[in-house]
């Protein structure tokens, strides 16, 4: 309700104000319906006749041949004119009383009335007095005005030449002239470096710099300030974040599991780019086809992250055909989208039916996409090729100090190897093969390094007294019920080879018999046990390796051995067992000697003959030998190379011979050392998807209805022919693409790109429908100005500063935002700009600006999205089981209050405090969005934690900064806020306000303190909870204020 005050006060004010000026409403408009009369002798054919035919004709009589009816053709003057299967003429140029097209929209019966009551379309009585008219004057025909070359016409002649401040104005007052209107005053330099600071940086300026530049008296000093804020890190990040909208950037893949992928470092790349004024033809070839470029640097590999935005899947029962044709579709959409402004995804099933691209156009243009290397499905994973590592400037200083260390080690080794002088002793010996025989790992104590555990303590005993089968001791356990004692984590352990047998000696006491008794081996898991005796221990069920039924109880009184084959119980050769359980079902047992039956050498083994070790090494079933070591040992011995010799030879001396290898020893461990640490180095480098080609392309078809199923005709890749061709020399590729699309001469790419900037400084483009130039799009408010700013941007070397800098600093753009009734009447939605644009910021805009204001902004360029505050449970509702963004885990500390930029976005469960505010999915391109009013938006701004927690903060803010005083704590928090001073009337209500809040606070100091400790960061010190409390919720009005959230 307050937020709502201030702004009817405000507008109120203005409005009562120009009440006297209602007179002069009905004299202007007189005076510019006389101005549209006079300009009615010429029906402009692009701006007024082709949107009529296009929005009612063309589906049945356009470009599309397959859905043309009756052999009729309006697209172009030929068809329109040609006579018809009836005799008739649609069109009879001069002659509307003979032209059928006339007399069929003319027509009252439902069989013959153009277009057809089935359509839901018909004309109104002012189109068709155009099409009368223009009919009249001779039906001429003209090319599309945005699919002709622009042209930098002289500027024109205006009323007041004062007022401009460079070509824009011209343009714009020229406009305002006809219309018989005068432009705004200049907004005040409060609302002026307010304006120009959120438009360029995304951020509201500080109180400091709007003192600044109220004191300084230089002529210069807006002009000062605009050079400061596109020289700043942060117009990077804002000209990224619209950029990153267009390329429908995300940080998952969007289907299915929507796991996270690597592309952050394209997003880097994109804020460099604007940062060091990248020229836009070098932006646009690079992102198409940097990696296509002669001796392509990193830097330009990672700007073909550009391509890889597109939503990807690695769904079960997906086609890999008909998703890499939905790959290409959606790069080709993409790309005609952002640099040229049509919607040629019309094109995919059938010949577009509004602009003159054909269906075999499109996958002309989609050839140059059906090359891409990246495969169908991205497995899920981070960074599905084809990737590039990045490396920064610090890891490749280490990792080339590595390397030379490394080359050093290596060195050192190769030395002492050249001199290591070694004769087998056991050369002329043939050493005997390994036999079967037991091999004991538990007998008096338990294997090196074993943990002894149990349900109750281990009991070694000792004989006389207690039964002992060998050496001085053995276990013993007494239970009424299940009961065991085992060990795991020996080292080194048991190794298992093929056709081992496990045994152990059991003693059963025949005055107290166990009803079971088992063995279990671990190996990481104890799904290994046999059992003998009843089936009374709750391990495992039927006649499995984790189950195994070994026979009754063994005799009681004696000594008896177990044997297991390890197969059995499900131990394959080469498994190692770090643990075994003794197990027991009530009854006195004692265990002892255990042990394998094998072949397989056990423990640390000495070797100084190198024969000797070859044959031990081969009757294992698993070694810790270098499998390059292994296979040169298996080759026959007068059958090795050279090679294969020295490499048997160079290991064995060096980790094997009990004297040889100790000098190797220590430069053994600085070569791992090393190694580790390179290692280390190499995994922490971050990764990004690029894009590269195939060496061969695939075969391009057009696809019959757009089905991947239905190839027709065989396409080479190319440019539509109601444009320019490909220049001389340009390859049929990504590369060649970029070039054309930057190419003087083509008349879409500067035009689009100018528009979109437009777009971001007035809310509306020159041309309204940004995402479309075709037929279908909107006539161009100014289209001199298009085509001027146009022509001019080419020919400063596509300079993208140079170009904002035009904008921002034009009379236009400077002008109040204050509209009056006169205005309001005659202009409502500012097509005319006789007035400073007025809208609602955009949502990262809205949610940095908090942070900023509150002084919890954490400004820190580039890395990684970071995840801040969300609601729980967003992430988990459509996220399937496995997905690396299942759970949404909150960042802590400053990733919490980071740019909005750098926001993680998850494609199917986007940022919600920012969809509140109409950003968009990422999904597809989007090249301008919505804007609404909705009270979600409010309630995200009084009850989101982020929100809270920055009111919070600036309340401390005002107590600390602001003085003793309510009075001049509200005031600064009110110029934080909007960068002005309150009014006394504003001021007196935020003086109520407060008093009520302070009153509710002191009377529930509870409230008060579970108000203040919202939010990760800590509260305040030092400052009365009460007070900090009714603070807090003055902050949190001010920051949902209409004015705080809106840029005029």
């Amino acid at each position: 309700m307050i937020p709502g005050d201030f702004t009817t006060f405000r507008f109120s004010t203005t409005f009562r104000s120009s009440l006297s000026g209602l007179a002069a409403i009905v004299i202007t408009g007189l005076a510019i319906q006389s101005n549209v009369q006079a300009a009615e002798d010429l029906v402009n054919f692009n701006r007024e006749v082709r949107p009529i035919l296009s929005d009612m004709c063309y589906k049945c009589h356009g470009p599309d041949a397959a859905e043309r009816k009756a052999g009729l053709r309006l697209d172009e003057f030929a068809g329109a004119t040609t006579k018809l299967e009836s005799g008739d003429f649609a069109v009879v140029p001069g002659k509307p009383e003979d032209s059928t097209l006339l007399s069929r929209v003319h027509s009252t019966d439902d069989s013959v009335v153009m277009p057809p009551p089935e359509t839901g379309r018909k004309l109104n009585a002012q189109q068709v007095d155009i099409l009368t008219r223009w009919i009249k004057q001779g039906a001429e025909y003209k090319g599309h005005w945005a699919f002709i070359r622009p042209e930098k016409l002289p500027l024109p002649t205006v009323s007041d030449a004062a007022w401009t401040t460079n070509a824009v104005d011209h343009f714009i007052m020229a406009k305002l002239d006809k219309a018989g209107l005068k432009p705004s005053a200049e907004a005040d330099r409060v609302n002026l470096i307010r304006r120009v600071t959120l438009d360029l940086t995304g951020l509201p300026p500080t109180p400091a710099e709007v003192d600044a530049f109220l004191v300084d008296t230089d002529p210069k000093a807006y002009e000062k300030v605009v050079d400061r804020l596109l020289g700043s890190n942060r117009y990077g990040e804002q000209m990224t974040r619209y950029w990153l909208d267009l390329v429908r950037y995300g940080d998952s893949h969007g289907l299915h599991l929507d796991n996270e992928r690597a592309l952050w470092k394209y997003r880097e790349w994109v804020i460099n780019a604007f940062n060091t004024n990248k020229s836009f033809k070098d932006f646009t070839i690079e992102q198409l086809a940097g990696d296509l470029l002669p001796d392509s640097t990193i830097d330009q590999k990672i700007a073909t992250g550009f391509s890889r935005c597109n939503v990807s899947t690695s769904e079960g029962g997906s086609i890999n055909e008909e998703v890499l044709v939905r790959y290409a579709v959606d790069r080709t959409e993409t790309m005609s989208t952002i640099f040229m402004g049509m919607t040629l995804g019309c094109a995919v099933c059938h010949d577009h039916k509004f602009d003159p691209v054909s269906q075999k156009e499109f996958y002309q243009l989609f050839a140059f996409y059906n090359a891409s290397a990246d495969a169908a499905m991205d497995g899920n994973a981070l960074a599905p090729p084809p990737t590039i590592k990045v490396p920064t400037s610090e890891q490749t200083e280490l990792l080339a100090k590595l390397d030379t260390e490394l080359v050093d080690v290596n060195s050192q080794i190769a030395t002492a190897l050249a001199a290591v002088a070694y004769t087998d002793p056991g050369a002329g010996t043939v050493p005997a093969a390994p036999e079967m025989a037991d091999f004991v790992w538990f007998e008096d104590d338990a294997p090196a390094g074993a943990q002894l555990q149990g349900d109750s303590a281990w009991e070694f005993v000792t004989a006389p007294d207690h039964p002992v089968h060998s050496g001085t001791k053995s276990t013993r356990r007494n239970a009424d019920a299940m009961s065991q004692h085992f060990f795991t984590g020996a080292a080194p352990g048991l190794k298992i080879g093929a056709g081992d047998k496990l045994f152990a000696y059991v003693y059963l006491d025949p005055e107290n018999l166990p009803q079971t008794v088992m063995l279990q081996f671990n190996d990481g898991s104890w799904n290994h046990r046999a059992y003998w005796g009843e089936d009374k221990i709750a391990f495992g069920a039927g006649d499995v390796p984790e189950h195994r039924l070994m026979g009754p109880l063994p005799k009681a009184g004696e000594w008896v051995r177990l044997e297991v084959d390890a197969a059995h119980v499900g131990l394959a050769a080469g498994t190692e067992l770090n643990g075994w359980a003794f197990s027991q079902f009530g009854g006195t047992v004692y265990w002892d000697h255990a042990g394998s039956v094998t072949k397989t050498p056990q423990g640390p083994q000495s070797f100084e003959s190198q024969i000797a070790w070859e044959v031990a090494d081969t009757a294992l079933e698993k070694s810790t030998v270098p499998q390059p070591v292994r296979d040169a040992i298996k080759v026959e011995v007068d059958k090795r190379s050279p090679e294969q010799k020295k490499l048997i030879h160079d290991h064995f001396v060096q980790f094997v011979h009990p004297t040889i290898r100790v000098p190797f020893e220590p430069l053994q461990k600085k070569l791992a050392d090393l190694t580790k640490q390179r290692n280390d180095t190499d995994a922490a480098i971050a990764i990004t998807m690029i894009m590269q080609d195939l060496p061969t392309p695939r075969d391009t078809f057009v696809l019959k209805r757009g089905e991947y199923t239905m190839p027709g005709d065989k396409v080479e890749p190319n440019v539509p022919a109601v444009f320019p061709k490909l220049p001389e020399g340009a390859q049929k590729n990504r590369l060649g693409l970029a070039q054309w699309l930057v190419d003087p001469s083509h008349p879409l790419t500067a035009r689009v790109t100018v528009n979109r900037y437009w777009q971001q400084y007035f809310g509306v483009g020159i041309v309204k429908t940004a995402e479309d130039f075709g037929l279908q799009g909107q006539w161009p408010s100014h289209p001199e100005l298009i085509d001027w700013l146009a022509v001019q941007f080419v020919e400063s070397g596509w300079d993208i500063k140079a170009l904002q800098k035009l904008i921002v600093m034009s009379s236009t753009y400077r002008q109040s935002s204050k509209v009056t009734p006169e205005l309001l009447q005659v202009d409502p939605n500012n097509e005319l700009l006789a007035r400073g644009s007025r809208f609602r910021l955009d949502a990262e805009v809205v949610r940095d600006s908090a942070l900023a204001m509150s002084g919890l902004l954490y400004e820190q360029f580039g890395g990684k999205s970071v995840k801040p505050y969300q609601p729980d449970g967003i992430w988990e509702s459509v996220s399937f089981v496995g997905s690396t963004t299942q759970n949404y885990k909150r960042d802590a500390g400053e990733a919490l209050y980071r740019r909005s930029l750098y926001t993680f976005w998850k494609r199917t469960a986007p940022p919600p405090s920012l969809m509140a505010f109409d950003a968009p999915s990422r999904e597809t391109c989007v090249a301008r969005r919505s804007r609404t009013n909705t009270p979600l938006q409010a309630l995200v701004l009084m009850n989101d934690e982020q929100y809270v927690e920055a009111s919070r903060h600036l309340a401390a803010k005002m107590l600390t900064d602001g003085g003793s005083l309510p009075q001049d704590q509200l005031t600064t928090g009110f110029r934080v806020c909007t960068s002005r001073t309150p009014s006394e009337h504003e001021l007196a209500v935020l003086l109520q306000v407060h008093a009520e809040q302070l009153a509710h606070y002191q009377q529930n100091p509870a409230e008060a303190d579970k108000l203040l400790v919202i939010g990760e960061s800590p509260k305040a010190d030092g400052l009365n909870p009460p007070e900090h409390a009714a603070m807090t919720m003055m902050a949190n009005l001010l920051l949902n204020l209409d004015e705080v959230i809106t840029k005029e």
